[in-house]
């Protein structure tokens, strides 16, 4: 019987070798991220300077920062279907009539592992989606009203 540390290692392990698919999307969606939470910051303080001088903000400000938070919620929502992408891909390598065990609990760990990386990708993003959530909705709301108006 395996120990926790082996099975944590080989969970380790597959992202980079069975479950690539799955962390090229935590990287993707570790960008949005960042690129969300620094647009909103720099709308912030866009308001504020526009807010101090009487003036308007860009449009394309408002559209990037609420384009950037949108793919990264949806991002959120793609890591349990990738799970079960890779389920269904490590059930299908299955050949049972076969008898080959190692065949089997290959295809089996993958599909697990599969599983697991898509609850755990998605359960870290939607912590970090609430830690900045109302940041980021706050600042488009104070925006919207903001926005100058293409002509002036």
């Amino acid at each position: 019987m395996r120990s926790y540390g082996d099975t944590l290692k080989l969970l380790l392990a597959s992202i980079v070798t069975n479950d690539i698919i799955i962390l090229i999307a935590a990287i993707v969606a570790v960008c949005l991220l960042v690129l969300t939470v620094v647009l909103s910051r720099l709308l912030r303080k866009s308001c504020g300077d526009a807010k101090k001088k009487n003036k308007r903000i860009p449009k394309f400000w408002v559209s990037y920062t609420n384009m950037s938070y949108n793919i990264f919620i949806t991002m959120i929502s793609i890591f349990p279907l990738l799970g079960m992408l890779g389920t269904v891909f490590g059930l299908l390598g299955l050949d049972l009539a076969s008898g080959d065990m190692d065949n089997i609990k290959n295809n089996f760990f993958i599909a697990l592992t599969s599983t697991a990386w898509g609850i755990i990708f998605s359960v870290i993003f939607k912590i970090l989606h609430a830690v900045i959530a109302s940041g980021v909705e706050e600042v488009l709301e104070i925006a919207k009203p903001m926005i100058e108006e293409d002509g002036q």
